[in-house]
């Protein structure tokens, strides 16, 4: 896992890349439960399973209608890190 020593922007930064970048992602379908990150993205192909892993993902889930869930220990934190950014790259 890539350190990034708390810096969760960078972190997000780089898990929006893993993610296939920010037209890759269906607006408004970002949400998190206890251990999974929950988003819905355009093109499931475009999605970087080792660049996800490398920023601490423990696991993947792909469900239909494009759906991805990625396990994060501290999904919370990273979740609202990622709507900081991706809020930042739309304004």
């Amino acid at each position: 896992m890539i350190n990034d020593k708390g810096n969760l922007t960078a972190k997000a930064h780089k898990i929006l890349h893993g993610l296939g970048g920010l037209d890759n992602l269906v607006e408004g379908q970002i949400d998190n439960c206890a251990t999974r990150l929950r988003i819905q993205v355009i093109d499931i192909e475009s999605v970087d399973e080792n660049v996800l892993r490398r920023q601490g993902a423990l696991g993947f889930i792909k469900l239909p209608d494009n759906q991805v869930q990625v396990v994060f220990f501290d999904v919370h934190a990273i979740t609202e890190a990622l709507r900081t950014v991706i809020t930042a790259e739309l304004a």
